[in-house]
């Protein structure tokens, strides 16, 4: 276990929160969030290019 020092300390969303501890449930690992949500940001950034030409 790693303590952190009162001044590392962030507040956290706990929208995301739920989001991963709902992907640990699931068997998802942190990388593999990552490259979900990469995926979709990417996907979301070629429909803006789409609908803008």
């Amino acid at each position: 276990m790693v303590l952190a020092k009162a001044e590392d300390i962030q507040e956290l969303d706990m929208e995301w929160v739920t989001l991963i501890m709902k992907a640990r449930s699931l068997g998802f690992s942190k990388d593999e969030v990552r490259k979900v949500l990469l995926c979709l940001e990417e996907s979301k950034d070629n429909d803006v290019q789409v609908t803008a030409v």
